[in-house]
């Protein structure tokens, strides 16, 4: 039975969320963030791997640790620079710095080459411990098209699907992939780029597929076109 909801993420003095995956990571990453601030929460972004530096005239950079600037209705965000205009990982200090002082800490865990779907290797994602949320969010735009060309790790992918390079990404496809990727950290899934009917119908058979695969929640929306407010969003009542 699915049954349309809203996206439930509890908030309370030291919440972590991440998010793993390809084809929105980054403006889900953002958008949550600045949900939570608008709801008045003090909010903080990160990446437990790398990250493009954010530019966001909203934002700030916390440098080093400063509990003036970790405040209601603000989001910061904080990372260890690197090349090519990259972050990594903070520091330790840093880490445990906004683990007590923010309300949510939002950790973008893993990365994708800008590909819209994604398979991880075997140190990927790098979860926060006690994270009270992971969501995978994978893209829709990958149907139809050869994995060797949208999926970031594919060769990974065909071997532990038994397909090949030019296999076209098909729905089932897709929700094996997520099930044998990222199955095992017991994630909510969110299938973006739902820009058409049609992929929104597809992104649906994505989502029973994968509740008959143990995921418990699916989400089915389009970013890029009015995001939460026109998600399609299903949760499977046990």
């Amino acid at each position: 039975m699915l049954r349309f909801v809203q996206l439930d993420i509890p908030v309370q003095k030291g919440t972590a969320v991440c998010i793993s995956g390809a084809g929105g990571k980054t403006t889900l990453l953002y958008q949550l963030a600045r949900e939570a601030a608008q709801a008045g929460f003090a909010a903080a972004v990160i990446t437990t791997t790398h990250i493009m530096f954010p530019d966001e005239a909203d934002f700030q950079y916390l440098e080093q640790p400063d509990p003036t600037a970790i405040r209601a209705g603000r989001v910061v965000f904080a990372g260890t620079p690197a090349a090519d205009g990259k972050l990594a990982a903070p520091d330790a200090g840093m880490l445990c710095f906004l683990q007590a002082q923010a309300d949510i800490l939002l950790a973008e865990t893993d990365g994708s080459k800008r590909l819209p779907i994604k398979f991880p290797n075997d140190t990927e994602p790098v979860l926060l411990p006690g994270a009270a949320k992971h969501i995978v969010v994978m893209g829709l735009s990958a149907l139809g098209k050869p994995l060797g060309q949208v999926c970031h790790r594919a060769g990974l992918a065909c071997r532990a699907l038994g397909c090949g390079m030019d296999e076209p990404v098909t729905p089932e496809l897709l929700a094996r992939l997520i099930l044998a990727g990222y199955g095992g950290f017991c994630p909510d899934v969110l299938l973006n780029q739902a820009d058409t009917p049609a992929l929104q119908a597809q992104g649906e058979t994505v989502g029973r597929l994968l509740y008959d695969g143990g995921i418990g929640k699916v989400t089915v929306l389009s970013l890029n076109q009015g995001g939460f407010g026109d998600a399609g969003i299903y949760e499977r009542r046990r």
